[in-house]
């Protein structure tokens, strides 16, 4: 069981395959749409994998539903343009690489093509099939390359859960985005127990499938809204939210540490697992919480006090414990 994984190193481009890529067209000139079209079958794309639409809300649902590749964007859509739309697929966190396309060969519409993320702006006057289809192919291949790097940065390795320092960024997002409603957030700090135990024991191959298989079993039952992250080690942290009342909370939470209760499967056969607990929950209110920072530090310290005083109880016992912390107190109860 590690405390630290390796990064993931970028994966290596895959070969270009035109016959397999699902390609939306976002273009309200029907002229220009078919003169497009035909570019990309003549590159290999297949009729029935391109999706035009001429309206950002039909062009969300494509990008949301189909399992697209790539997105072709005209600049300017009366009212909207290409650029509403890219803004709009990042508020859906849609990641899909973007070709911005145009008739008019202006500078300033290049700088902002590229500011909002666009892969490539090509001039439609200028546009061949061979253009096209290595600017798509050019586009593809870095998109693969920067969401390896992404995922490395993102992500455990070992878990593929949040990994600490993007656990605290959406942390303090449901934090603000909370506040604005007047809502209520849980925090649930969790710590393995025995780990110590277990690498010396068996390995830290057998330790890592613990891990694995602990976080594939919160990640089973947790609420789609929710975050889980591993914190570190043998650590696991996850934001309760959409809650009516604090103690809500208790509930969801003791429905995940019962999921990892028990015997956990590794490589050498079954290992029992407890856990030890702290959580906490605030009802957040944009006139008087503290500052985001703040707040998000005061959670975590306090929750992480009351894991480890429930980490004293079931030091001796096959049992896991959940202890609930209050921040009106500052202390754990």
């Amino acid at each position: 069981m590690t405390a630290t994984t390796a990064p993931i190193a970028p994966s290596a481009p895959k070969t270009f395959a035109p016959e397999s890529l699902r390609v939306l067209l976002f273009e309200d000139s029907a002229m220009d749409a078919a003169l497009i079209k035909k570019f990309l079958q003549t590159a290999g794309v297949r009729s029935a994998n391109i999706f035009h639409t001429d309206t950002i809300p039909s062009a969300l649902q494509v990008l949301t539903r189909e399992n697209v590749d790539l997105c072709l964007t005209d600049y300017y859509l009366r009212p909207h343009t290409g650029f509403d739309l890219m803004d709009e697929a990042r508020r859906f966190d849609v990641d899909v690489p973007f070709i911005v396309l145009t008739s008019m060969d202006d500078r300033s519409i290049d700088h902002g093509a590229l500011s909002r993320g666009a892969f490539d702006f090509l001039i439609k006057g200028d546009l061949t099939v061979e253009g096209l289809e290595r600017s798509m192919r050019y586009a593809l291949n870095r998109h693969r390359r920067e969401t390896a790097l992404t995922k490395a940065a993102v992500f455990d390795s070992l878990t593929g859960l949040l990994n600490r320092s993007a656990f605290m960024d959406r942390f303090t997002q449901a934090i603000d985005d909370n506040r604005q409603r007047s809502g209520t957030v849980g925090l649930l700090h969790i710590n393995l127990n025995g780990t110590k135990f277990l690498n010396e024991a068996f390995g830290n191959k057998v330790g890592d499938d613990v891990l694995k298989a602990v976080a594939k079993k919160l990640s089973s039952v947790r609420r789609s809204a929710d975050v889980l992250a591993r914190f570190g080690g043998d650590e696991f942290t996850f934001v309760i939210t959409e809650l009516v009342l604090p103690k809500q909370s208790i509930a969801i939470a003791r429905h995940m540490i019962d999921a990892i209760t028990g015997d956990i499967e590794a490589r050498d056969g079954s290992h029992p697992v407890t856990c030890a607990a702290g959580l906490v929950a605030e009802t957040l209110s944009r006139y008087n919480s503290p500052p985001t920072a703040e707040l998000a530090e005061r959670m975590i310290q306090l929750s992480g006090r009351a894991m480890f005083e429930a980490k004293q109880r079931t030091r001796m016992s096959m049992t896991s414990e959940l202890i609930m912390g209050r921040l009106g107190q500052d202390r754990v109860h």
